[in-house]
């Protein structure tokens, strides 16, 4: 070669979950892949043998947590979880499970429906999907904000609201929490959206906000049994609060509003400096 390249890619994210539909050519597959919703985080359906048809798996283990696998928690954090840990806390979990899942279901069928001009329906509405700065999860799933996809007049005519993502308006109709983790974050606007959708959506005790009794959100649901199961000893993200641009060791997280909470890992903590939080102590 002439001209030595000495260009090396930066790593590619790995995504092994397709599964092969067709082929219009000989370099252009269609494929069917799995997707996570960025940004958002709804309350699990199955998760650590956890199931709908056997919710209350971790019921008893949830109910003497804070004296076993999780005594030597953080005093503010146990007393935070005390009350969720309550009740059949993983049967009620995986009931708000399912009636997310059904509320996204019916959902997306009725804004990916169309109608023609003479009153008949016609075949849904294709996908619009954006990926991230990572585009795959450790599972393999695409990280993307989803929405119908409108044509141009379509969206000029269509109020922002009747047009936001599915990833904004599960959590507005308070069937997920946010869950913004560096470096997916979004824009300040997009972030403002969200904010005020969690905000609405928790005060006036929307979908998982209305319980009586606290739920664990998905990602407590998770490292509680991952806990219990000895895969982690807590918590293990950093905490930032957004609107104050303060960041908590992973075990205070709950002092942050959910509304406000952008999450780092522990390899993430210098940039956030660089971005301006500061570490409370």
């Amino acid at each position: 070669m002439a001209f030595p390249i000495n260009y090396t890619p930066e790593s590619l994210a790995l995504g092994d979950k397709p599964k092969w539909i067709s082929a219009t050519d000989g370099d252009t597959p269609t494929i069917q892949l799995p997707v996570r919703m960025l940004g958002m985080d709804a309350p699990e359906l199955h998760y650590g043998g956890a199931i709908e048809s056997n919710p209350g798996k971790f019921d008893a283990a949830f109910a003497s947590f804070l004296t076993k696998e999780g005594k030597a928690l953080d005093a503010g954090l146990k007393k935070y979880l005390a009350l969720r840990l309550k009740n059949k806390a993983s049967t009620r979990h995986i009931e708000a499970g399912k009636a997310a899942s059904d509320h996204f279901q019916a959902m997306a069928a009725e804004r990916l429906k169309r109608v023609g001009a003479n009153g008949k329906e016609l075949t849904p509405r294709h996908l619009f999907t954006m990926v991230a700065s990572e585009v795959f999860d450790k599972y393999s799933r695409m990280l993307a904000y989803v929405n119908a996809s409108y044509t141009k007049e379509e969206r000029d005519s269509m109020p922002v609201k009747q047009r936001q993502t599915f990833n904004l308006q599960m959590m507005a109709e308070g069937h997920a929490t946010s869950l913004l983790i560096y470096p997916n974050v979004p824009k300040p606007s997009d972030l403002e959206l969200v904010r005020q959708a969690m905000a609405n959506a928790r005060k006036s005790k929307l979908g998982l906000w209305k319980s009586t009794t606290p739920l664990l959100h998905g990602f407590e649901f998770r490292w509680i049994i991952d806990t219990i199961n000895g895969k982690r000893q807590g918590p293990d993200r950093f905490c930032g609060d957004f609107t104050a641009a303060t960041l908590y060791p992973p075990q205070r997280y709950f002092e942050v509003l959910p509304e406000n909470r952008l999450w780092f890992f522990a390899e993430d903590v210098g940039e956030a400096h660089m971005m301006g939080f500061t570490l409370v102590t």
